[in-house]
């Protein structure tokens, strides 16, 4: 018996000792998380903190580059014009088209939902109708 309550003493100081370390160990993992986690704000942040002012000189060069095409070839400014109205026409046909067919959706749904109600009511009247009939016989 001395054999076994010391083993058991054992497995259980041996546990104490790993929960411990363990806990310890994962202390110092989440310190060495959250050191790097700053870091790492920092490094994204700074990233696109670049990215953003990089996009904006580029779209600023882009939009001087299409000036000076624009001034050499006055064509493109009249085909860029011709291709927006093109765009809004199409923008409101589709807008229009869309209107109207979900104007007809809904009326169509409202013809159908009515539909429905007439043949539930229809098919309520005939069991109601069945059932009186059944009811009739068996007084019989």
């Amino acid at each position: 018996m001395n054999i076994i309550e010391t083993l058991a003493y054992a497995g259980l100081g041996l546990v104490s000792e790993v929960n411990d370390k363990s806990k310890a160990k994962f202390d110092e993992l989440v310190e060495a998380g959250k050191k790097h986690d700053n870091e790492g704000k920092s490094y994204v942040g700074d990233f696109f903190k670049t990215v953003d002012s990089t996009k904006d000189d580029f779209t600023t060069q882009l939009e001087q580059g299409k000036e000076k095409l624009q001034e050499q070839f006055p064509i493109l400014k009249e085909m860029e014009d011709k291709f927006e109205k093109a765009k809004e026409d199409l923008t409101n046909k589709f807008n229009s088209v869309k209107e109207d067919l979900t104007t007809k959706a809904e009326e169509a749904k409202e013809k159908i939902t009515s539909k429905a109600k007439e043949a539930v009511a229809d098919v309520k009247d005939k069991v109601s109708s069945i059932t009186s009939e059944a009811k009739v016989e068996e007084k019989k």
